[in-house]
């Protein structure tokens, strides 16, 4: 009996922590309401994208959210969750603490024992009382590029200057070069041209010329 007296003090200790403060927000996407803060929860129902809802309170780090929606009373996961802000709508992660939503902590018991004691789930409750919810995925690493190492270049050779004029023509021959004679040798005697000879005069019968 004091069991049960204590859960119905928990519950109102928790209405009356969410009474003061109730704000009006709109779902970013399409998103399960569910029977506590985590995805491995039962579902309530779908909520479609652009739905109303009211919000009661936030977990620490506002990732997940307490609302009634569409008559049921469950939670939302943060990051899908938009509230009217400053005449724009916000993201009630970024701006929660500045908005004002409470923290409040999921008591399991009294939660369940409040809203779903004529739910099929409720059966489960013991089964549902020691779930553990999973940890949030890391965000994926981006690891920067690394940087090429610098390329070393030889540097350029200057260009070689010729003073003018001492360029040889384009089509000019190189000098004919004349092997030297082996010692103790003459050089060979330059051939002279045959020398002309004046024919003899011709003799006639007698002998005598001319």
């Amino acid at each position: 009996m004091k069991s049960f007296w204590r859960v119905v003090a928990a519950a109102a200790c928790l209405l009356i922590s969410t009474s003061a403060f109730a704000a009006n927000a709109y779902v970013t996407d399409d998103v399960n309401l569910r029977t506590g803060p985590d995805r491995g929860y039962p579902r309530i129902l779908r909520l479609y994208r652009g739905a109303a809802v009211s919000i009661q309170g936030c977990i620490d780090g506002f990732e997940w959210c307490d609302v009634y929606a569409m008559g049921e009373r469950g939670w939302v996961a943060g990051r899908f969750l938009q509230y009217d802000y400053d005449n724009r709508r916000v993201l009630v992660p970024a701006y929660g603490t500045v908005i004002g939503i409470p923290v409040v902590t999921f008591v399991f018991g009294s939660y369940w024992d409040t809203y779903y004691r004529s739910r099929s789930w409720y059966h489960d409750r013991y089964r549902w009382q020691n779930y553990h919810p999973r940890p949030p995925p890391r965000p994926p690493v981006h690891h920067p590029p690394k940087p090429k190492p610098p390329i070393h270049r030889p540097p350029s050779r200057p260009p070689v200057a010729h003073p003018p004029g001492t360029r040889p023509p384009a089509n000019a021959k190189p000098p004919a070069t004349t092997l030297p004679s082996p010692p103790g040798t003459k050089p060979a005697p330059k051939p002279h041209p045959p020398s002309r000879t004046k024919p003899a005069p011709a003799k006639d019968k007698n002998g005598n010329g001319g």
